[in-house]
């Protein structure tokens, strides 16, 4: 089972909601944030864009069988009938407050992947290492927008044991707005770095993607809470302001690795699976996978094991 809610489960979920019509009483459905997504029994909620706004095509969500519309309050909805409506000041606030319920209900463990490249190829190979041992769900962006993930999130079943959310950026507080509603447990920094480098570009690039750390559950542990590839010197100082009081493990300190010795011809194979997918890793995705997987409790000779890698000594990730 996936999220889904009543009326009443929306208005204690969500901030100065307002029930407009309709009753509270009636049965439970998903969250549709797309008006072609919508299937009877969904509700839908009205996201509105720089460029097209839902809720000029409401009926359009009613004919296609929505139990109950969430839009935002002021707005004017017409021929809706006895049709629930629930107003709220923001719906895209709205939306994170709906994953932020549906989160605390299923409590999975909690991995965010972000960086410039590699973030999608990390996320599969990281799911490939720890699917026997836990249940895995992957939530991806649509077109770089934080909503995507959380709609992503909202498909989550309630038997979920871990959660690995993909966190990009258009600009500055992306990251932070979806990181802050997740609260990773752990973070996983892929490779960062701007197109046309120079020092306040990639002092940008740092800052931006480095928000993710600052999303991390507030509680240091000795526990490893962060993987990051800071082969760059602006995601190393950004990492140090930032990362007080956590353990992590950073490509820079040049530590060995058991992904240092996967072989070409094992990468090849496990990129030719890739490839149907429109995905490429690189060394730099293999090592943060790995890196992450050991994080989350997955041994050395397991690592081994799936890479068919001579056996050496197991040293625990800290």
């Amino acid at each position: 089972m996936s999220a889904s809610f009543n009326a009443e489960e929306i208005l204690s979920a969500t901030t100065h909601s307002v029930l407009e019509s309709g009753s509270i009483n009636g049965q439970a459905g998903r969250i549709a944030c797309e008006l072609e997504d919508v299937n009877r029994g969904d509700w839908f909620i009205a996201l509105p864009t720089d460029f097209y706004d839902p809720h000029n095509h409401l009926r359009i969500a009613l004919e296609r069988g929505a139990r109950g519309l969430i839009v935002e309050q002021n707005r004017a909805i017409m021929g809706t009938g006895n049709c629930p409506i629930i107003s709220v000041p923001d719906t895209r606030a709205a939306l994170l407050e709906l994953v932020r319920d549906w989160l605390h209900l299923v409590r999975p463990a909690v991995v965010g992947v972000t960086g410039t490249s590699g973030r999608r190829a990390t996320m599969l190979l990281l799911n490939q290492l720890v699917r026997e041992r836990y249940k895995t769900h992957l939530a991806f962006m649509r077109d770089l927008n934080w909503a995507g993930c959380a709609r992503e999130v909202l498909t989550m079943p309630v038997d979920t044991q871990l959660l690995i959310f993909e966190a990009g950026s258009v600009e500055r507080g992306d990251i932070a707005r979806i990181g802050k509603i997740l609260q990773p447990d752990l973070a996983v920094l892929t490779s960062i770095r701007h197109p046309i480098p120079s020092p306040e570009r990639d002092f940008l690039k740092a800052n931006m993607y480095c928000e993710l750390l600052e999303t991390l559950r507030s509680e240091p542990k000795q526990r490893l809470a962060a993987v990051i590839f800071d082969q760059s010197q602006a995601v190393q100082r950004r990492t140090d302001e930032v990362l007080t009081g956590f353990a992590s493990k950073r490509f820079s300190r040049g530590e060995a690795s058991i992904a240092h010795r996967i072989p070409e011809h094992s990468i090849a194979t496990l990129n030719d699976a890739l490839s149907e997918l429109g995905i490429t890793a690189s060394r730099a995705d293999f090592w943060c996978a790995v890196e992450a997987a050991r994080a989350l409790g997955i041994s050395t000779a397991e690592l081994e094991t799936l890479f068919e890698l001579e056996t050496i000594n197991d040293v625990p990730a800290r």
